[in-house]
Order: structure tokens, then C-alpha cells, then sequence
């Protein structure tokens, strides 16, 4: 750990396993085709080998976010909706939920940038309205019900990109 500590444009992507418990998916119903909903929800089990391994996963990203390391929200996948699981799974493992905003904002920001990150780690990128924070650090699930999208000031027309 703490020769992790001495290299600090070092990030850590947990990109965590499937939990392997019965999760509420119904928040993702109005967003995919019946089929698809169906198949994600015959699939919705519990199954002990995944929760083992997820908990070793937990574990680890645990001890990380303890030690100091930057860690990034990201995925490896193809599934639009992943970051707002992997948000939740971060909070299940340990770090609080303001720590998986810097992780997503921040922090992920940093890692995109050419220079190095130390020099730049009093810029955030973090959302500025104090409701929507204060909705997220109660309950980072609520990243599931955004309402709206902007980049650099424009509204983002959701639907075109589905």
C-alpha cells in the first residue's frame, strides 16, 4: 500500500463484479426494450460465488480508498447504465458517497487530463447545485434519476442518444 501511496498519478478503476444479489432493477424499465428488461430480470439472482468474489472486490477497494489512492469511476463494458451500479457498489464497499462524487467528477477528469494530476487537484468538476448534492450524499442511487443533462451550458437532447 504504500508503495501505491508514493506514486500519486496512480488511479484505481475498481470496475467492480457483479454483487450476485437480487438488486431492484425497475429503475431501468422505461429505458430498454421489454426483451432486454426481461432477460436482465430472469438473470436477477442470488448466487453465492459472485457475492464472494464481489466481497473480496469490496474488500480491496476498501483498504484503497482508506490508504489515500485516487480512484476513478469507469467500466470496461458496453452497458450505458454500469456507472450508476458501480456508483452503488463503491458506496457498498465502504466509501462514503461524497468520495464516489470525486471518484466520477474529479478525480476521472484528472486522469483524462495531459497534465499531472497534482498540479491540477484543486480544480473539480463535481455537480454545484447543493440540492443535487445533497440528494446524492443522502442517496447515491439518485444518480438514476437525473432529469436533465448540459454540456458546456447547452442542454443535452437525451433521447437522441439512446
Amino acid at each position: 500500500m504504500a508503495l501505491v501511496k508514493q506514486r500519486p498519478n496512480l488511479v484505481l478503476g475498481p470496475n467492480m463484479p457483479d454483487r450476485g444479489v437480487v438488486a431492484s432493477i425497475d429503475w431501468l424499465k422505461p429505458s430498454l426494450p421489454a426483451a432486454e428488461f426481461e432477460a436482465l430480470q430472469r438473470s436477477n439472482t442470488n448466487r453465492p460465488d459472485a457475492q464472494a468474489f464481489w466481497s473480496i472486490q469490496a474488500r480491496n477497494l476498501a483498504k484503497m480508498s482508506a490508504a489515500g489512492v485516487r480512484i476513478v469511476l469507469g467500466s470496461d463494458g458496453n452497458t450505458p447504465y454500469a456507472p450508476h451500479v458501480e456508483m452503488a457498489d463503491m458506496v457498498a464497499a465502504g466509501m462514503t458517497p461524497m468520495q464516489v462524487i470525486v471518484a466520477a467528477t474529479r478525480n476521472g477528469a484528472q486522469f483524462l487530463e495531459d497534465e499531472p494530476m497534482p498540479a491540477r487537484s484543486k480544480r473539480t468538476r463535481a455537480p454545484t447545485s447543493s440540492c443535487l448534492m445533497r440528494t446524492l450524499l443522502d442517496d447515491i442511487t439518485n444518480t438514476r434519476k437525473i432529469a436533465s443533462v448540459y454540456l458546456r451550458g447547452a442542454s443535452v437532447d437525451r433521447s437522441a442518444c439512446r
